[in-house]
């Protein structure tokens, strides 16, 4: 098993936490579809309810009779919400490497991006058997814009994931990798905006789900103005991602349903009835803050010293 190890031979924490985490949501899926009967709901799962309504907890599958009268279509929504959570798992890895001071978790991202590439293409396999026609299939993808865009994401993993190995960066050359690689943005949110699409008047979790990846967003522009550790800068990335999580789902009731944006906007300020996206996008965003001050006071970051600049022969004769 040497994609669990470190190049020293030993066995790496990272990548075989990585790799239960891959596995867990497919264990869980198993656990259902073979009950027969009521399961637990789902302990992954933050699906809330339609606007104004439930709060966040209960699952893609609920508390519904094992997969319910039709499994197939329960358990293409399930791989379908843990392929956007794999994402953003995976898109997590570098902020939480520097803002935890772990260098070594980055050993993990490429068994999470590769688990998040193999739900997709199982979400779509699943797909394609509940239709049960290759040709109905290859229709409704050019015919439904969400099945289209979801498939461009499909296609753009697929990239990734045959990029995906040590030969591949040595093959391209470390900067075409990286343009390559940059992909999994674009990628991220077109499956956001699948997501959106096809969970129709409910968005409460694609809403969620857009808001993390914004803050992901967000903190990487921070960092690359140098504040990607600083609290005042933190906080701010919090309230950016807080806010544009609000206005996108706003944005998305008034496109999809015609709702007054502004009704939407003042339930974020109902909490008698439930929490909306917004505040826990900004409240993860204050813990994640706050625990990583606390952390990197205890474990500082190493201190980057600048190259002092080579003074050539011919220079230092001229200055003498």
């Amino acid at each position: 098993m040497a994609f669990l190890r470190e190049r020293s031979g030993a066995f790496s924490p990272e990548k075989i936490v990585a790799l239960l985490l891959v596995l867990a949501p497919l264990g869980w899926l198993a656990a259902r579809a073979l009950s027969g009967g009521l399961a637990p709901a789902d302990p992954f799962g933050v699906a809330g309810g339609a606007l104004g309504g439930g709060g966040l907890g209960g699952g893609a599958l609920g508390a519904d009779p094992a997969l319910a009268a039709r499994p197939l279509v329960e358990a293409i929504r399930y791989i379908g919400e843990w392929s956007i959570r794999l994402l953003l798992v995976t898109l997590a890895i570098t902020p939480a490497r520097r803002l935890f001071n772990w260098p070594r978790l980055l050993a993990a991202r490429r068994t999470l991006g590769l688990g998040a590439a193999f739900y997709v293409v199982l979400h779509v396999g699943f797909y394609v058997a509940d239709i049960g026609d290759l040709g109905m299939v290859v229709r409704e993808i050019v015919l439904r814009i969400y099945l289209t865009i979801g498939f461009i994401a499909l296609v753009g993993l697929l990239v990734l994931s045959a990029t995906s190995w040590d030969g591949a960066v040595q093959r391209l050359g470390a900067a075409r990798w990286n343009q390559i690689h940059m992909l999994v943005y674009p990628i991220t949110a077109l499956g956001l905006l699948h997501f959106f699409m096809q969970q129709k008047l409910d968005v409460t979790e694609p809403t969620l789900m857009t808001g993390l990846f914004l803050w992901l967003i967000y903190w990487r522009i921070a960092q690359r103005f140098q504040h990607g550790t600083g609290l005042v800068a933190m906080i701010v990335v919090a309230a950016a991602a807080g806010l544009s999580t609000a206005l996108t789902e706003a944005g998305w009731y008034l496109a999809a349903t015609g709702i007054d944006p502004w009704r939407v906007l003042n339930a974020n300020l109902a909490f008698s009835y439930s929490i909306r996206p917004a505040w826990w996008v900004f409240g993860t965003g204050i813990a994640i803050a706050l625990a990583s001050e606390v952390v990197l006071k205890l474990r500082p970051l190493p201190v980057r010293r600048a190259a002092r600049p080579q003074v050539t022969s011919r220079a230092s004769s001229s200055a003498a």
